[in-house]
C-alpha cells in the first residue's frame, strides 16, 4: 500500500475528480480528510464510502471563499492528525459571463476559491511538512489554464494562475523535501449531461472518449507517491489528446 498511516487532504472531495481521487488514496491505506463546503447529504455519503474503506478517516467542511473558514479548518486538521503527508488542492468552481459583463463580485469569488483558497491551503501546509520533513502537494489545474473559451476569463485566470504558484511553491520548497506538482484534466464526465456538447468533445478528443473522474485519480496518487519523489514543478496534462491542437481551434467546446 502507497500511501499506508500517510494522512492526506482533498480539498472537493464529496464529488467527481475529488471524491474519486480520495477512494483511490483509501484503497491504498490513506487517512483522508474529506472536504466539502458544508455539512449535507452529499458530505456524508462521500464520508461513508471513504470511511468505509480508511475508517481513520475524518470530514471537514469549510467554506473556501472565507479565508478564515480555512484557517479554522486547517487547525482543526492539524490539532486531530498533528501531521499532513498529502495535499490535494482540487476544489473549484467555474463562471460563465461574458468579459464584458463580469460582475466584480463573481471575479472574486472565482478567484478566492480557485486560487486564494489553494494558496492558503499551499502555504499551511507546506509550513508543516517543514516541520515533520517533507510532503506532497498537488494543485489540479484545467486545459483552460492555457487554452481559454469564450465566457470563461475569470476561471481561466485563476487556474493560469494556480500552475505559476505550483512552480513558485516547487521551487521555493523543494529545499525542504516537499515536492509540488500540477495535475491537468481535459474534458472529464462529471457533470456532463448536456448530450450534444458531449458529442463535440468526443470530436476533438484524439482518445475517442471523455475522461472518468478514475483517469485524473491514477495520476494524482501516482504523482504523490514515492515513486515520484524526483519530480517537482511539473505540470502533467491528463486529457486523452484534447490539447493536441484541436481545442484551440473549437470555440464552441
Amino acid at each position: 500500500m502507497r500511501f499506508k498511516a500517510k494522512v492526506i487532504l482533498v480539498t472537493g472531495s464529496t464529488r467527481g475528480i475529488g471524491l474519486a481521487t480520495a477512494l483511490r488514496f483509501a484503497q491504498e491505506g490513506g487517512i483522508l480528510i474529506v472536504h466539502g463546503p458544508e455539512e449535507n447529504t452529499e458530505m456524508d455519503k462521500a464520508y461513508a464510502q471513504v470511511q468505509a474503506l480508511s475508517p481513520q478517516s475524518i470530514k471537514m467542511p469549510c467554506e473556501l471563499s472565507d479565508s478564515q473558514s480555512i484557517r479554522e479548518a486547517f487547525k482543526g486538521i492539524d490539532s486531530h492528525f498533528k501531521r499532513l503527508d498529502v495535499l490535494v488542492n482540487n476544489a473549484a468552481q467555474q463562471s460563465e459571463f461574458p468579459f464584458l459583463k463580469i460582475p466584480e463580485e463573481e471575479w472574486d469569488r472565482i478567484l478566492a476559491v480557485d486560487l486564494k483558497a489553494p494558496f492558503l491551503w499551499g502555504q499551511m501546509a507546506a509550513n508543516r511538512m517543514v516541520e515533520q520533513g517533507g510532503g506532497k502537494i498537488i494543485n489540479i489545474g484545467s486545459v483552460h489554464e492555457f487554452q481559454t473559451k469564450r465566457n470563461y476569463a475569470s476561471y481561466s485566470a485563476a487556474k493560469g494562475g494556480l500552475l505559476m504558484l505550483t512552480k513558485s511553491m516547487a521551487l521555493e520548497l523543494a529545499p525542504y523535501n516537499i515536492q509540488v506538482n500540477h495535475v491537468t484534466p481535459g474534458a472529464v464526465a462529471t457533470g456532463l449531461t448536456d448530450e450534444a456538447r458531449r458529442r463535440r468533445l468526443l470530436s476533438a478528443v484524439p482518445s475517442g472518449r471523455v475522461g472518468q473522474p478514475s483517469d485524473i485519480a491514477a495520476m494524482v496518487c501516482y504523482v504523490a507517491s514515492e515513486e515520484a519523489n524526483y519530480i517537482t514543478g511539473t505540470s502533467f496534462v491528463v486529457d486523452g489528446g484534447l490539447t493536441l491542437g484541436i481545442c484551440a481551434s473549437r470555440p464552441d467546446l
